[in-house]
């Protein structure tokens, strides 16, 4: 398929946004393709031209989510002058604020558990590639695991913010997630 072609990116849209619609009205498990491709005035049929499964739909939507995110970060992190991993976790919590009813999906039902993990590994993958200290050869903890361990860290402390109501603010919970997941699990690396 020529994702290029500005037809199919439009469809692909359009399935998209009716998915993320649904999931803020209901349940993602009590939601069918037919209710999607419903939503997005298109043909039944249309939705396997495009994708295999509403899995796979919502993992790309959640995959843009975490793309755009990144991209957001790398952006404003370099015109700042404050140190990188303080305004990474405030730019983290500003862009989840704007998104929330993106994000909030990953939390919204145990029946997108699976998307969960998928979503925890691609976070875990960026802390390996990005974060040095992981990589030290000499520490007893493999990247991998502090990787995994920062990404369900910083989805769980995402979860409980939007449970409450996005308080602290964004600035406080950057700090916060430096502290207490950023920090923690570096100071732990360099220490075993």
């Amino acid at each position: 398929m020529n994702t290029s072609d500005p037809r199919v990116r439009r469809t692909r849209r359009i399935l998209r946004d009716a998915l993320i619609s649904l999931i803020l009205e209901k349940d993602y498990a009590s939601i069918s393709i037919k209710e999607i491709t419903r939503r997005a005035d298109v043909a039944y049929i249309t939705f396997f031209r495009h994708y295999s499964s509403m899995d796979e739909l919502l993992m790309e939507v959640l995959d843009d989510g975490l793309a755009e995110l990144l991209h957001h970060i790398e952006t404003l992190a370099g015109k700042s002058e404050d140190p990188a991993i303080e305004v990474e976790g405030r730019l983290i919590f500003e862009y989840i604020k704007q998104k929330s009813d993106l994000f909030g999906i990953l939390f919204k039902s145990q029946s997108v558990a699976r998307i969960r993990k998928s979503v925890a590994k691609s976070i875990s993958t960026i802390f390996q590639k990005s974060c040095a200290p992981l990589r030290r050869s000499s520490s007893q903890i493999p990247a991998r695991m502090a990787g995994n361990h920062i990404a369900i860290s910083l989805l769980a402390l995402i979860e409980w913010w939007l449970e409450n109501k996005m308080s602290p603010p964004p600035a406080q919970m950057g700090k916060i997630y430096k502290a207490l997941i950023i920090d923690a699990t570096i100071s732990a690396v360099a220490s075993v």
